[in-house]
């Protein structure tokens, strides 16, 4: 059954059903009318008939890189349920950090007419080179968390990155530290911000900048310790980009006899699960990955109510524990 055979047997318009169906005020007579077929027939209304009259779906897509990550999970999770409970179904799409993958997510996005979407990350900044796909969503309500999409309707919010890495790069030189090494992972523009913060810290104590990259998250810290040993450079403190490359290090030397916070200090990113997870417990920078999602769906939703929205910065911490 739908709305169709709905009026013809109520009597009514079509018109007057998608009324009843989304909560419109009808005339009582009307209504009881309608109630008594809905009743009859146990129908229960399609999501896309009732988004047609309201021209809303009430549904927003979350994009990440990979859900498997405790990061991302938790981003997720945080504009899931602000969304959820303001009523706004969430679509949560797993992109694997692939370019194809994450376009023919956003085809089958636009499909279905979503009210909005929220990107977590600025690895999906490299959709600006992708000029079609930007004039796709252009009008489409966009918030990018610690990134932007270059399309008329989209905002940002921002944890100060650089900032944050400066500052624990700074801590760690104030505790006498003079051989710290970086370990970054990837080369978005989120992760090159932090490098810059590392390496201006260093720059301003007149100490020498040492990085090591990956492109590995998982065993990424296990990869990074195997080239600084064959490096052979000497090390007192190693800042990493993610906490998860932090966990790989000190488990790693550790293992080779090092006493992790004495003989060298080692501080993560993001203060996730993984730093507490750690043995000893992990000194990381809190890049606020709950509240810049929570925010990123208030905002997405300001933008849906039309109400004034700008792009917003917000200040990371360092959370020290017994790693540094």
């Amino acid at each position: 059954m739908n709305i169709y055979d709905i009026a013809k047997e109520a009597g009514v318009s079509i018109s007057t059903v998608s009324k009843y169906l989304n909560n419109k005020t009808i005339r009582p007579e009307l209504k009881t009318r309608i109630e008594e077929v809905v009743a009859k027939y146990d129908y229960v209304p399609s999501a896309i008939a009732q988004g047609l009259v309201s021209k809303s779906m009430k549904l927003v897509a979350v994009m990440v890189v990979d859900i498997q990550i405790s990061h991302y999970a938790a981003a997720a999770y945080a504009a899931d349920k602000t969304l959820s409970a303001l009523g706004y179904r969430v679509i949560i799409c797993n992109t694997l950090g692939d370019e194809e993958n994450s376009i023919k997510y956003l085809d089958s996005l636009l499909k279905i007419n979503v009210d909005g979407i929220i990107f977590v990350g600025s690895i999906f900044n490299f959709l600006n080179k992708y000029e079609k796909v930007l004039e796709k969503l252009n009008n489409i309500p966009i918030i990018s968390n610690n990134g932007h999409i270059n399309t008329k309707n989209s905002y940002s919010i921002y944890v100060d990155d650089k900032q944050g890495v400066y500052d624990a790069t700074k801590y760690l030189i104030n505790k006498g530290r003079k051989k710290i090494i970086y370990f970054q992972y990837l080369s978005t523009t989120s992760s090159n911000l932090k490098l810059q913060g590392y390496k201006d810290a260093l720059k301003e104590a007149n100490l020498e900048p040492i990085v090591f990259h990956t492109d590995e998250l998982m065993s990424g810290g296990f990869e990074l310790v195997k080239q600084l040993n064959q490096s052979q450079v000497e090390v007192d403190a190693i800042m990493c980009g993610e906490d998860i490359i932090a966990l790989g290090a000190i488990s790693d030397l550790s293992a080779q006899g090092y006493k992790i916070g004495k003989d060298i200090d080692i501080i993560g990113f993001n203060a996730s699960l993984f730093t507490n997870l750690a043995n000893p417990k992990m000194t990381s920078v809190n890049n606020k990955i709950e509240e810049t999602s929570v925010r990123s769906a208030e905002m997405l939703l300001d933008i849906i109510d039309g109400k004034e929205v700008h792009d917003e910065i917000l200040p990371c911490s360092l959370v020290i524990k017994e790693s540094a």
